[in-house]
């Protein structure tokens, strides 16, 4: 998520927006000003509520956000992890328009205003590490070069452009988070929207589907990547319900947040989401460190919790979906055909983004049943394994640079709690271990969806320990 480097518990600090109205005889214009702007504001906001009420929603985020992010970068980030779960809601009926984007463009602008104006080494992340800066540079310029290749070079341009635009949120999440408060504070705003995306699907579950199953997607739109997000969201509640101890509201919501996370990852019926759960659970038993034993527990607690779920709860098509492998609804036939892109390119791949593109000509390039070409032909698929296509696309090359990129965050957080173990920081320690089992989560997850450049697990990886 970032540094956590065990600083001195702080505030947020920032300018205050207006002043109280004083009257001397006139009135203070200025803040009169303000207050009309805010008047005329909420009016149109009602207006359009009644004429649109996504826009309306999407822009009251809006102005919300944009006050958060000019004034203080942490409370930007805080508001970006939220709306990040909301992204059906943010997006046009076209998708031509997306407020995330200028949400992102707006957190990017504070940043360069933030470290352009301070010249500590320690809040910029490419003075801090630039050795790694190269790695981060060379996946990049691969990604760009591939269109020189690729079947089709814009498209390689724009997912070249979409690994651009979350790297950035690498080193913005690295400069955010700069005190021990605001990790836990970026946290709780993953559970916020986690919880956000989940709830209204719980209580309006989608009708079923051709195979009789209802999944939920919430507003994440896809099962899979919405329990992906929740295995995640599963530890940090965990977490946060050890570390709020002295707050019992604090700590009954992380309690909560646990429980509908789990129930949120049952409802997606999600395969994937379930064995990431599981290596989630094995990772907190291997990583706890002193905290072996309760973590443990716990995870054998969660195991007989799902087990007794399935068994006694769970709608028989879930049960039947869960427990029969039937190739992945046709993801084990474009893991075929990814495969014989990697044999044909195995160093630099077909190209940034052209995995959907190029697939067509792999489909009958040797013998082999392919069940579901569809998926190929009718409409084309991406890879549903991030790792793959990153293999099929950029290569070995490739590859190896963006398990580097997940290497280095890993082994940074790992560092950051043992260095925090060391001095005795017992909340901050757990809080670093808590947040690799995270990671380990979503990067099991990523292994049956393609999630490479997705936004969360960019905000789960800087780090400095």
């Amino acid at each position: 998520m970032a540094t956590l480097r065990g600083l001195p518990a702080g505030v947020l600090r920032g300018a205050t927006i207006g002043a109280p109205m004083r009257w001397r005889g006139a009135p203070d214009l200025p803040t009169v000003a303000w207050y009309l702007i805010m008047l005329v504001m909420a009016v149109t906001l009602g207006i359009l509520a009644a004429i649109n009420p996504k826009v309306a929603i999407a822009s009251a985020f809006g102005l919300a956000f944009m006050g958060l992010v000019l004034v203080n970068l942490t409370a930007g980030l805080c508001m970006f992890t939220f709306l990040s779960f909301l992204e059906l809601l943010l997006v046009s009926s076209d998708r031509s328009f997306s407020f995330l984007k200028v949400a992102g463009f707006l957190l990017l602008a504070s940043w360069v205003a933030y470290i352009s104006t301070r010249n500590e080494k320690d809040t910029n992340f490419i003075a801090a590490f630039p050795k790694f800066t190269y790695v981060l540079l060379l996946f990049l310029g691969l990604a760009l070069m591939s269109s020189l290749w690729a079947e089709n070079p814009a498209q390689a341009i724009n997912t070249s452009w979409r690994y651009f635009q979350n790297l950035i949120l690498f080193l913005i999440v690295y400069t955010a988070v700069r005190e021990r408060q605001h990790a836990i504070w970026v946290a709780w705003a993953w559970l916020a929207g986690a919880t956000f995306a989940t709830v209204p699907a719980l209580l309006n579950p989608p009708t079923q589907q051709e195979d009789l199953t209802v999944r939920i997607s919430g507003t994440v739109g896809d099962p899979n990547e919405l329990a992906a997000l929740l295995v995640a969201g599963t530890a940090f509640a965990v977490v946060l319900t050890v570390l709020s101890g002295r707050s019992p509201v604090l700590r009954l919501s992380a309690l909560f947040a646990t429980f509908l996370f789990l129930f949120g990852i049952f409802y997606t019926v999600s395969r994937g989401g379930l064995i990431a759960l599981c290596v989630a659970l094995v990772a907190a038993c291997l990583m706890a460190g002193r905290y072996r034993a309760q973590a443990t527990i716990v995870g054998l607690v969660t195991v007989v919790f799902v087990l007794v779920y399935f068994a006694s709860f769970a709608g028989v098509d879930a049960r039947d979906r869960v427990t029969t492998v039937q190739g992945g609804s046709g993801r084990s036939d474009i893991w075929k055909v990814g495969w014989r892109m990697v044999e044909d390119k195995p160093f630099l791949g077909v190209g940034s983004g052209n995995f959907s593109i190029s697939s067509i000509h792999y489909l009958l390039v040797k013998p082999g049943a392919i069940e579901r070409d569809e998926f190929i032909i009718d409409t084309p698929k991406v890879a549903h394994n991030s790792y793959l296509q990153v293999l099929a696309e950029l290569g070995i090359v490739g590859l190896t640079l963006f398990l580097s990129i997940l290497g280095f965050a890993i082994s940074c957080a790992l560092k950051a709690a043992r260095w925090f173990g060391r001095a005795g920081d017992t909340q901050m320690e757990i809080f670093a271990r808590g947040m690799v089992i995270a990671l380990v989560g979503i990067l099991a997850a990523d292994f049956f969806i393609t999630e490479q450049y997705g936004k969360q697990l960019l905000m789960l990886s800087p780090g400095d320990g």
